[in-house]
């Protein structure tokens, strides 16, 4: 199974597709908001200036209900909902391998090629029992479509479809 973005936004439940499209909404500023309108204009084959006047509910039933998203932009909904909801999940797993990292964000001085897979995999093992299953589920994902170490993290997760 070859994880993108995409695929992890498709697979999510509404439920979890509206969250994430409401913490985008509320936090995003300016260029970023401008470009994701401009995508979904393109995408509902609307208007571009008929959605940035579009009130902010239907912004968030559009952007869950769009299930074929560019992976760039899926990946900055689901870190921006990560860091929001489940930060707690994020930080145990980087805890659990000992990364430094400044509220869930890794130092950029890390040395990804100090990550053994069997320690990450470990690492991803002990987060999927956590009383955070959904998060956790959901941030193993994350990673693995971020490629590099994380890419082993696919073998312990649950299949889905």
């Amino acid at each position: 199974m070859s994880v993108s973005a995409n695929r992890v936004w498709r697979q999510l439940p509404e439920e979890i597709r509206v969250a994430v499209s409401k913490v985008f909404w509320a936090e995003s500023k300016g260029a970023e908001k401008q470009f994701f309108i401009a995508t979904l204009a393109k995408v509902k084959n609307l208007r571009e200036v008929f959605v940035r006047k579009s009130s902010p509910e239907r912004l968030v039933n559009w952007t869950a209900t769009t299930l074929s998203l560019p992976d760039p932009i899926v990946d900055d909904l689901l870190k921006k909902y990560l860091l929001s909801q489940h930060l707690a999940v994020i930080i145990s797993f980087l805890d659990l391998l000992e990364i430094p990292h400044s509220e869930g964000m890794i130092e950029e001085s890390f040395d990804y090629t100090a990550l053994a897979n069997e320690r990450v995999q470990e690492a991803a093992r002990n987060l999927l029992a956590s009383a955070d299953r959904t998060g956790a589920e959901l941030y193993l994902k994350y990673l693995v479509v971020q490629g590099g170490p994380w890419t082993g993290i696919e073998d312990v997760l649950p299949t889905a479809e």
